[in-house]
């Protein structure tokens, strides 16, 4: 390699290339001589690349399957896998009692999650539950499931598990009534794994089993959108029928310099704003005995470590602990095979999305507008004031339309909270206006 250092150099600047650049590029390329592939090697690496590549090209999702599959246990890089089958247009279906094998497979054109990506989900429960299903076919709801699962294999840890990641979705039932009525499940199917086991409720078990209908599910709501996406997280470790980021689109595009994945490609030091969730923080102590953080910041791309020195620390420590989509500013650090972001600023894309709302218009049916639901609306108004303006969109029973706009006394902030209670209230859809 030396014999050709002067040979570049002088071609280098012969086509007026900058003296620092080219002698850098030629010390990484000298640097590669001291380990690069022999040609042997490098035939078999291109091989294997140009299979993988028409695998890839002419049987995409079976060939993800087996990428996820193969990196079931590394989180990161099934994050960037999980986003990438988004990218080709592949959906990822959540795991099924009646559908899942333990890995990932290949479903009517979709991957299905494989029970074995469930936490807390062993292999003997996995064996167990395909096993049975082999032997006695589908399973018609939970009740049936925890009636022929053997419960030394499947217990109460690994049920919650497959409820809250949606394995029991086939059936219809919402996740919160199935989790609600789980302690009753198992304590009448608790007998019924002993065949040998007499059980005063066998009756009424074989007909509940049978009927499918007999047993009766608390009346609770459904957890919402961001419970549920919560506990799908804890129980999978990714989401995969949503992203706390999806409803904030339009900010991400709007604020944010790049996503997660793209940070490496950033030059060293250059100033950052990428959206996401906060995952697995430690608050550490510095040298004087102040606190700082570092967290994992994931979005749908990837994730990447920021660094939350005292100071920002102290300002923005309550938005770390409320799960809310977060803004990070900062400046990227770029390593051998690393990056990083030291955070300078942290705000939640609510708040973003609150600050570029100018007006909330309310729509109102002609034939329901009352004095009570007006007082109730003004309450409500009173308890979230703020800069919004309100403005109501009434339909007249005899068609058409009228706007009118409240009294500025009657300006709120426009949270996600507000705007659930107001639609709750009037049955309509709200609609924001910046």
């Amino acid at each position: 390699m030396e014999k050709h250092r002067a040979r570049f150099m002088d071609g280098a600047l012969r086509k007026d290339a900058p003296r620092e650049k080219a002698e850098r590029l030629f010390d990484l390329m000298e640097k590669f001589g001291g380990y690069g592939f022999n040609k042997s090697h490098s035939v078999a690496y291109a091989l294997i690349a140009y299979q993988t590549a028409y695998l890839k090209a002419h049987y995409p999702v079976q060939f993800m399957a087996a990428l996820l599959t193969q990196d079931m246990g590394n989180q990161d890089k099934t994050i960037k896998n999980i986003a990438e089958c988004r990218e080709m247009a592949i959906q990822i279906l959540p795991p099924d009692v009646n559908e899942s094998q333990a890995d990932f497979s290949v479903v009517d054109g979709k991957i299905r999650f494989g029970l074995g990506a469930v936490k807390n989900v062993g292999l003997k429960a996995v064996e167990s539950v395909i096993e049975d299903r082999n032997l006695n076919g589908s399973f018609p709801d939970l009740l049936d499931f925890c009636r022929r699962i053997d419960s030394a294999r499947v217990n109460r840890r690994v049920l919650e598990g497959l409820i809250q990641c949606g394995a029991f979705d086939f059936k219809g039932m919402p996740r919160a009534r199935l989790y609600a009525g789980l302690d009753e499940v198992v304590r009448w199917c608790g007998c019924s794994h002993d065949p040998n086991q007499m059980s005063m409720f066998g009756g009424w078990m074989d007909q509940a089993g049978a009927q499918g209908g007999a047993f009766e599910y608390p009346a609770v709501e459904e957890w919402s959108e961001k419970e549920k996406l919560r506990r799908e997280k804890e129980a999978l470790g990714f989401y995969i029928t949503g992203h706390p980021l999806s409803r904030f689109s339009s900010e991400i595009g709007r604020y944010t310099s790049c996503l997660i994945q793209d940070l490496p490609n950033q030059p060293d030091k250059s100033q950052v704003k990428v959206a996401g969730v906060v995952e697995r923080m430690k608050i550490k102590r510095t040298k004087k005995g102040d606190k700082m953080a570092t967290f994992n910041l994931e979005d749908e791309t990837g994730a990447i470590e920021v660094i939350l020195f005292p100071d920002l620390f102290t300002r923005c420590a309550l938005l770390l602990k409320t799960e809310d989509p977060l803004l990070i500013s900062g400046y990227v650090e770029l390593g051998e095979n690393t990056a990083k972001i030291i955070a300078q600023e942290v705000v939640t894309l609510e708040s973003i999305r609150q600050a570029a709302i100018r007006v909330v218009e309310i729509a109102l049916e002609g034939e329901r507008v009352s004095r009570g639901l007006l007082e109730d609306l003004r309450d409500l108004m009173f308890k979230h004031p703020g800069d919004c303006k309100i403005r109501f969109k009434v339909s007249l029973d005899r068609g058409g339309e009228v706007k009118v706009s409240a009294h500025d006394r009657f300006s709120i902030e426009p949270s996600q909270e507000l705007i659930h209670e107001i639609e709750a209230l009037t049955g309509s859809h709200v609609q924001a206006w910046g």
